[in-house]
């Protein structure tokens, strides 16, 4: 009798230290980031844009819904296209979807973060700080890098 208790106990011990081993082995919700941030060189007075990759390891859509810094009188999310005749244009983008297990890379001829009517030269080497917000994220801030592309 002693022995089927023990063995009983023995069991169920096991069963605990597997159950915890596999739940800390288990993939985690994730998180959303944002890297490799950096603008090209601009003019005070001018316009400039900002790149940088978003990675979404959430199980959860998400999506960039603004952006702002103290450095531009407005700070708007655009994509850059060529129509059939090869003209070049902008267009204001409302949200950028980030999906659930995946990336989207804002980069020169493509997504970016328009800075309008910048309040200072931005030169190489100089860093200001961005902040995005998203749908489910909220905020988040970074630093971005002037450089050279």
């Amino acid at each position: 009798m002693h022995t089927t208790i023990l063995r009983s106990l023995i069991f169920c011990a096991l069963a605990g230290i597997t159950g915890i081993l596999l739940s800390a082995c288990a993939p985690s919700s994730g998180a959303l980031t944002v890297n490799e941030t950096w603008a090209r060189p601009a003019s005070k007075g001018e316009n400039g844009a900002v790149y940088f990759v978003i990675r979404n390891d959430t199980a959860s859509e998400d999506a960039l819904i603004s952006a702002g810094t103290d450095i531009a009188s407005t700070t708007e999310a655009h994509m850059s296209m060529l129509n059939d005749q090869g003209v070049a244009s902008m267009q204001m983008q409302e949200a950028v979807m980030v999906p659930a297990g995946e990336s989207v890379t804002f980069k020169p001829g493509d997504l970016h973060i328009m800075l309008v009517d910048l309040k200072k030269d931005l030169k190489v080497g100089d860093t200001f700080t961005l902040i995005l917000k998203f749908e489910r994220a909220g905020e988040i801030t970074v630093q971005v890098e002037v450089r050279e592309q």
